[in-house]
């Protein structure tokens, strides 16, 4: 007896990898219609980031120019002060101000995907090994 894929299990199978197919296609559309929508809804969120960015931008500038001015009016101080203990807490004080300028961070997009490809969610085509196996053993006969 030869070891064989039977007719009635060939067909079988050829019914349930063909509404894999059809079942794959229309994944297919669904990520064609997610991408697209995706697409638009990441051109949208670019330019809130973008504008965001730029106010990070006018923020940092406005913080450092408050810093420098503080700095200015700090080294105008007699060394005495400034080495005093309202000159060491005045000078900490300034630096934290520096410190908030460090703090503010730009927005970034690099964790959101472009788009998703079929084989990104279901891998690749079972179909393909199904069609490429052999319907009979090695030897068999």
């Amino acid at each position: 007896m030869a070891f064989k894929i039977k007719a009635p299990d060939q067909r079988r199978m050829d019914a349930a990898f063909g509404k894999l197919t059809a079942q794959r296609s229309t994944l297919e559309e669904s990520l064609r219609v997610f991408n697209e929508v995706v697409a638009a809804a990441r051109a949208k969120l670019q330019l809130d980031v973008d504008a965001y960015n730029e106010r990070v931008d006018a923020a940092r500038g406005m913080v450092d120019d408050v810093h420098r001015e503080l700095e200015d009016e700090f080294d105008d101080r007699s060394a005495n002060w400034q080495n005093g203990d309202k000159g060491i807490a005045t000078k900490e004080w300034i630096d934290s101000i520096s410190e908030l300028a460090d703090e503010l961070t730009e927005a970034t997009l690099d964790v959101f995907p472009e788009s998703l490809e079929l084989e990104d969610v279901i891998g690749d085509d079972p179909v393909e090994g199904f069609n490429e196996l052999d319907k009979e053993a090695p030897g068999a006969e």
